[in-house]
């Protein structure tokens, strides 16, 4: 399964990750990526989004 994730930095703070939603394939993520039209987010595997084992949303942004 994966993680729709968005990635949301606030001016002068952190960032932060909010889960969008949870697909049976990296396919069906991306076409949701694409159909929504998110700039800054990514399909993830959701195991590596539960346990935390992957990259926060700060070193994503590019700004």
């Amino acid at each position: 399964m994966y993680a729709l994730v968005v990635f949301i930095c606030y001016l002068g703070q952190d960032c932060e990750d909010l889960l969008i939603g949870a697909y049976s394939n990296e396919t069906q993520c991306l076409s949701a990526m694409t159909e929504q039209r998110l700039r800054y987010g990514g399909c993830y595997p959701i195991e590596q989004f539960i346990d935390g084992f992957w990259l926060p949303a700060h070193e994503y942004a590019d700004f």
